[in-house]
């Protein structure tokens, strides 16, 4: 695994992927009047949704967006965002595209703190480790939209429910599409499949045979696949040229051997959030 000045820098994801936004946002001109040019953004509000994939318990949390684009000539288009990671769009390859990420995934808790305090739901299901995650994108940019190929992997062996999982990985293939419906309005919308390793099923949706022991959950091992079918769709008010307050929703239906885990409460699950941003 790549080491930088002797330490494991993906050890730490959410310090690099902050630091590496806020240090290009520095770096970055003060102003922005299009998309290709620089931009860093900032903002926050409040979300809603289940506490994990499949689960039947809502909760609410706090919302929190920073993200920074260095569009360049020779070398492409560079970006650093919290919560979705690093990437770095190559150039030269119009209409088409490919992108290197580096990603996060935070794990899951068997106690899981939210605004109004912690569900124990999961109790005596122990923790999952939360991982760097490194991968690629390939997408095809079209009149109406962008189609698109990415896929994940965990940058370490992954231990859950006294169980050496190994590495996890999961591949979104979908569509994209972004429509003004005013000078100060947009609509964007994203339907997407997810296909998973086992072993990312197994950490999302599995039991091991020590879990149950403890837990009312029975014993579960689901094989690698389909995992779930996700619709996204956001509203954007540009308010003022550097103020915009954003909305949106995400539903998803869960498939195969995810929708039969005795984790899934609900194969339907549906989250809304509500941020406002400000633009520099």
């Amino acid at each position: 695994m790549t080491t930088i000045g002797g330490s494991n820098f993906l050890k730490h994801p959410v310090a690099l992927m902050t630091g590496a936004t806020l240090a290009l946002a520095m770096a970055l001109p003060a102003h922005a009047d299009n998309t290709n040019e620089p931009s860093v953004t900032v903002g926050g509000g409040l979300g809603v949704g289940p506490l994990y994939e499949g689960s039947s318990h809502y909760a609410a949390f706090p919302s929190l967006k920073l993200k920074a684009v260095l569009p360049t000539q020779e070398w492409g288009t560079f970006s650093a965002a919290f919560p979705e990671g690093l990437r770095w769009d190559l150039p030269g390859l119009s209409p088409f595209g490919f992108a290197l990420l580096i990603g996060y995934d935070q794990g899951r808790k068997e106690r899981i703190h939210t605004l109004d305090g912690r569900d124990d739901y999961l109790r005596g299901m122990g923790n999952l480790d939360s991982t760097a995650l490194v991968g690629a994108e390939a997408y095809w940019t079209l009149p109406a939209g962008r189609l698109f190929v990415r896929g994940l992997r965990s940058s370490d062996n992954r231990n859950y429910g006294g169980e050496r999982l190994g590495k996890t990985a999961y591949l979104e293939a979908g569509f994209a599409t972004a429509y003004a419906l005013s000078s100060t309005l947009t609509l964007d919308s994203t339907l997407y499949g997810t296909w998973s390793n086992e072993n990312d099923m197994m950490a999302r949706f599995g039991v091991t045979a020590q879990q149950a022991a403890r837990t009312q959950f029975e014993e579960y091992h689901p094989g690698g696949g389909m995992r779930d079918v996700t619709l996204k769709l956001g509203l954007t008010w540009q308010w003022q040229p550097q103020i915009a307050l954003e909305g949106g929703v995400k539903t998803y239906a869960l498939v195969s051997d995810a929708r039969n885990s005795p984790l899934t409460g609900e194969t339907v699950g549906a989250g809304a959030y509500l941020n406002a941003l400000y633009s520099f």
